[in-house]
C-alpha cells in the first residue's frame, strides 16, 4: 500500500507545499503588529503565482483546490485569488477582493516579488494600487461584446481612457 505522499501527483505535491509556506507567511502576518505586514504576506502569495506560473501548475491549481485545499473554486476565478483563498486567514472578504485586485494590477506592470512592497508603497498602498487596477485593467465582463466574444484585453491607463471616450461616444445620455 502506498503512503498517502506517493499516492499524490508531483504537481499536487509541490502546490501543497508552496501553499504551505504561504500560510505560514499569513500566519507570521497574522501575528504581527507592524503596519505593513501584510506586504510580507502579499509577497508570498505573488512569488507562489509566478512559481506555479513558470513551472506550468495554475491549471493544477484549481483542480487541486476543492479537494486538497479545501477550498472552493469559481468559474474564471483568478489563479491569485485561488492562492488567497488557500492560504488566507483575513475573514473580510473585502479585503480579498482588493488584494486580489492590488496583486492582479502588480503582474499587469511586471512586478518581481522583490519588489512589491516598494511598488504598493509608490502607488497608495493596497487601496491605491487595487483602484488603480479597477480603473485601468478591463475586467472580462466589460470586454464582452454584443454578439457574446470576447475582445483582447487592452492595458495601462490609455485604455481605461479609451474606454470612457468610446462610452461617451456610443451614450445617448452623455452631452460632453
Amino acid at each position: 500500500m502506498k503512503s498517502s505522499g506517493t499516492s499524490l501527483g508531483r504537481s499536487a505535491q509541490q502546490i501543497v507545499a508552496r501553499i504551505r509556506k504561504v500560510r505560514r507567511a499569513a500566519e507570521k502576518a497574522a501575528k504581527s503588529k507592524e503596519r505593513f505586514a501584510d506586504y510580507r504576506y502579499l509577497r508570498a502569495v505573488l512569488s507562489a503565482y509566478i512559481y506555479f506560473e513558470d513551472n506550468d501548475l495554475l491549471p493544477h491549481l484549481t483542480e487541486i483546490a476543492p479537494s486538497l485545499l479545501k477550498t472552493a473554486v469559481r468559474k474564471n476565478q483568478h489563479p491569485l485569488r485561488v492562492i488567497l483563498e488557500a492560504s488566507c486567514i483575513q475573514p473580510d472578504l473585502r479585503m480579498r477582493s482588493r488584494w486580489t485586485r492590488s496583486l492582479t494590477f502588480a503582474l499587469a506592470e511586471n512586478i518581481k516579488p522583490t519588489d512589491l512592497s516598494r511598488f504598493l508603497k509608490a502607488h497608495g498602498g493596497v487601496a491605491g494600487t487595487a483602484d488603480l487596477a479597477a480603473k485601468t485593467i478591463r475586467s472580462r465582463k466589460r470586454r464582452l461584446t454584443a454578439t457574446g466574444s470576447v475582445r483582447p484585453p487592452q492595458s495601462g491607463i490609455q485604455s481605461a481612457t479609451n474606454g470612457l471616450a468610446e462610452h461617451r461616444a456610443k451614450s445617448p445620455w452623455v452631452l460632453l
